[in-house]
């Protein structure tokens, strides 16, 4: 798959395997150039030097809950871009998203997730299209409708209801 486009994604996660896996998806087939972080000190300071387009949350943090991460990330002064979509990776069932959402995260993925799944969210958030190598093949002309000869006795304004297009003997 090719793209068009070289946006940012900052990962803060407390597996650096899970985040390894996330970032090599992200990277490879979607063309986002990522930072991952294992604490919210350092990704805040990435997001003072560097603007991201997205920011990925897993909520299984020890000791920082991602709607206080979010909320701090919403209303932090001296971010180098506060024009940025967040996307939360959860094990709460979908009845609890709500307080996710309101806290300023745009998407909520209920875990497990996969790559391709995280790589479409993201690309759903900032409206990346997709340019896929398509291979052109002549396909044959295939027709709703063949004419078939009219029989004799069908000539004229005689249309017979039934037995239609039978040949009398």
């Amino acid at each position: 798959m090719t793209t068009s486009h070289s946006k940012a994604v900052a990962i803060l996660a407390a597996n650096p395997a899970f985040a390894a896996i996330l970032s090599r998806a992200l990277e490879q087939d979607g063309g986002y150039r990522v930072a991952s972080f294992s604490s919210v000190e350092m990704l805040t300071t990435f997001l003072r030097i560097s603007p991201v387009d997205v920011v990925v949350l897993d909520t299984d943090l020890p000791g920082a809950p991602a709607i206080d991460i979010a909320r701090g990330l919403r209303s932090h002064l001296k971010l180098a871009s506060s024009a940025f979509e967040i996307v939360a990776l959860t094990r709460a069932a979908v009845a609890f998203h709500r307080p996710l959402l309101a806290a300023g995260i745009d998407a909520v993925l209920e875990k497990p997730v996969t790559p391709q799944q995280l790589l479409n969210c993201i690309d759903g958030l900032v409206e990346v299209e997709r340019v896929a190598a398509v291979q052109h093949q002549a396909l044959p002309m295939v027709r709703a409708f063949e004419p078939r000869p009219v029989p004799a006795e069908r000539v004229g304004n005689v249309i017979p209801l039934f037995g239609e297009g039978r040949v009398r003997r």
